[in-house]
């Protein structure tokens, strides 16, 4: 199961690994409010020390849709991190070292509600992270030639600078497609890698990278070697879980700074050669390939403030060029429309209406039919259209309901269940906690 639901609530700042077209990552990174550690936090900022620490809450739930309806799911995590800008405390300039730490001390069905959900899209996006302590950065950034070139190394998460979301918030926006299927581990799995990326204007970057993935997720911290075995709750060891993946992307962005109208593009390959096992032959071959397109376009604005009333567009494909990936999945599309301050009393809320399709290969169809043990009548194609919103409150706490139908949920998740999934509704939302922030940090 993935950790989809953390994609952009782990990363930096809420919303900070996304586009934005709303003023809102200037607010949140803007100046720290008066807070019991403001005077402790100025000072460590003046020298170059940038504390986060931050809590969330994950609620999931089926009431109508799935293999087993009516079960829901909560993950309650504690990120903390630092990042030490070596200009200020050692005159190096251009260099940063980023750490981030985070713990999970407590869940409910978390590694049991995906075979509930049973699909793709709610089963998969339910986060199954055990209860222990997880490493997701460690990586030294350098920025050169007046930051015309950014490169970094070290354990960090491709999710960071690759196939960034373009939704409204993080849950549902980056499904397993990405994170399995690509090889781009979910948060909080972060992994050895290298990245560098050159900005031939302002709007226009290059970029690629390497990871070492690992297929061994979610039973892996953050502290694996380039080599050796994973051992998994039941004992079994898994040799060599690793592989090797390559992204490369173009991308075109603009800000509501310099843009009355910000727009994001992205175009990104990859290649990751970990064995393919196809699900319904088994027959096996070395590597997979793809792309992913995405793009966020702003087509109104109320007025040049960058925190005014604003209307976005947006839409990504994922395709994978390998008909017999061991994943599954051979198509997704996401599109949508999100509002962003349409209350002048409230001008960092947002709300937005979502859209999801996407579609399992012909031999995974093959083999969740015959791996069923009941009867499977679903297709090849799911479907699920949903709405969800960002409320911030007070600045330092941000609450993210959402509500989705599902049609035609395939069985990814579990493909030895007994029947057809349901069409139905899932529900849920996600608590963000700016708990530094609030102090003052």
């Amino acid at each position: 199961m993935s950790g989809a639901a953390l994609a952009a609530d782990l990363q930096a700042q809420p919303q900070s690994d996304a586009h934005d077209t709303s003023g809102f990552v200037d607010f949140l990174n803007g100046d720290v409010p008066p807070g019991p550690l403001a005077t402790l936090g100025k000072k460590l900022r003046d020298k170059g020390i940038n504390l986060d620490l931050k809590a969330v809450n994950i609620f999931v739930s089926n009431p109508s849709m799935g293999l087993k309806t009516g079960q829901y799911e909560n993950v309650f995590v504690l990120d903390m991190g630092v990042d030490l800008d070596l200009e200020k405390l050692m005159e190096l300039e251009g260099s940063t070292v980023h750490f981030h730490y985070f713990y999970v001390p407590g869940t409910y069905n978390s590694g049991t509600f995906g075979d509930y959900g049973g699909d793709s899209l709610i089963g998969n996006a339910g986060p199954f992270i055990p209860e222990e302590w997880h490493l997701t950065q460690l990586a030294w950034e350098q920025k050169l030639f007046d930051g015309k070139v950014d490169t970094s190394f070290g354990i960090d998460q491709a999710g960071n600078y690759f196939a960034k979301p373009l939704c409204n918030q993080g849950f549902l926006c980056q499904s397993g497609s990405l994170q399995t299927g690509v090889g781009i581990n979910p948060p909080p799995y972060a992994n050895w890698s290298a990245r560098a990326a050159y900005h031939f204007t302002p709007e226009w970057t290059a970029q690629a990278g390497f990871w070492r993935s690992n297929a061994a997720f979610p039973f892996t911290n953050g502290w694996e070697g380039w080599k050796g075995t994973v051992t998994l709750p039941n004992g079994v060891e898994l040799e060599e879980p690793n592989s090797n993946l390559y992204l490369a992307n173009l991308v075109y962005e603009t800000t509501p700074k310099t843009d009355l109208y910000p727009r994001y593009y992205e175009a990104m390959f990859y290649h990751n050669d970990a064995e393919q096992t196809d699900l319904f032959t088994g027959k096996k071959h070395d590597g997979t390939n793809g792309i992913y397109l995405g793009g966020q376009q702003t087509v109104w604005r109320k007025s040049t403030d960058p925190a005014s009333t604003s209307l976005a567009l947006y839409a990504s494909l994922y395709s994978s060029f390998d008909q017999q990936n061991s994943y599954g999945l051979q198509n997704e599309v996401d599109a949508g429309v999100t509002l962003n301050g349409p209350f002048a009393s409230r001008p960092f809320d947002s709300y937005s209406l979502k859209f999801v399709w996407n579609r399992v290969t012909p031999d995974a169809q093959s083999y969740l039919q015959a791996s069923n043990t009941g009867v499977y009548t679903n297709g090849r194609d799911e479907i699920s259209v949903g709405v969800d919103a960002n409320f911030v409150i007070a600045g330092n706490l941000i609450f993210q309901p959402w509500v989705n139908y599902v049609w035609n949920p395939n069985t990814l998740q579990n493909p030895t269940a007994s029947g057809t999934p349901k069409n139905g509704v899932a529900v849920g939302f996600n608590v963000i906690a700016l708990v530094g922030k609030a102090m003052g940090l």
